[in-house]
């Protein structure tokens, strides 16, 4: 009986490490679904972020669009950095335009097989075209290193006149954002310290201690553009 025993129990080992087999393979073939079902789920989201959002459901001449994710953000330095999840992998590399559904958010610095690096308009490197809404005048986008929540316009002409509460939007004179996204609003106007242009207090649209889901524009013509100029530039 004591032998039969024994024998049992060693049929219910292997028999049972066998069940253990079929179920691990079992498991393994589950996680593989799981992960192609969130793959076809990013790629829908990233379909519908792209077809509902008003900017990129523009057909500009040149320029297309794709979605990332932030995955670190700095806030409290005077050059902070957002980090996202898409890189040279996806098509994503230095100087493309990135913004989410409020407004401009930076430009990409630098790229690896899967990540980029993003200079926000939160730096003091950062140094983006714009204009006011309505205006044909042309300025810089600045941040000076204090409140997260403006920056400024400089070199504005004291011939135009703006008010508190016009729009600022990207002014499309550049190869890196197309024309008229959103980027704040005019709180306040001061004078440049040379006393020969303004200097104007913008609220910034993108709440960047909450920004999250972007878009990344590329432009198909931007090294043409960009070899043209320069050709013309040494002339």
């Amino acid at each position: 009986g004591n032998i039969y025993s024994v024998i049992t129990d060693v049929d219910s080992y292997f028999s049972l490490k066998s069940d253990n087999e079929i179920l691990l393979d079992h498991n393994r073939r589950l996680l593989e679904e799981l992960e192609q079902a969130r793959g076809e789920l990013r790629v829908a989201k990233e379909k519908v972020m792209l077809a509902e959002h008003p900017f990129t459901r523009k057909k500009e001449d040149g320029f297309f669009y794709k979605t990332a994710t932030v995955v670190n953000n700095t806030l409290n330095r005077t050059d902070n950095y957002i980090t996202i999840d898409k890189g040279i992998n996806d098509g994503v590399h230095e100087e493309m335009g990135v913004f989410s559904e409020k407004g401009v958010v930076g430009i990409v610095y630098q790229s690896s097989g899967n990540y980029s690096i993003v200079i926000p308009l939160l730096n003091g490197k950062s140094k983006v075209n714009c204009r006011v809404k309505g205006s044909n005048s042309f300025c810089a986008l600045q941040w000076d290193g204090s409140d997260a929540r403006y920056s400024y316009l400089v070199d504005l002409p004291r011939y135009t006149v703006f008010e508190r509460g016009d729009t600022v939007v990207t002014s499309g004179f550049s190869s890196i954002f197309p024309a008229d996204i959103p980027v704040g609003r005019i709180h306040n106007l001061e004078e440049s310290e040379d006393g020969l242009f303004y200097r104007a207090k913008v609220e910034l649209f993108v709440d960047f201690s909450a920004v999250s889901n972007v878009f990344v524009v590329g432009n198909d013509g931007k090294e043409e553009q960009e070899q043209l100029e320069k050709e013309m530039q040494i002339r």
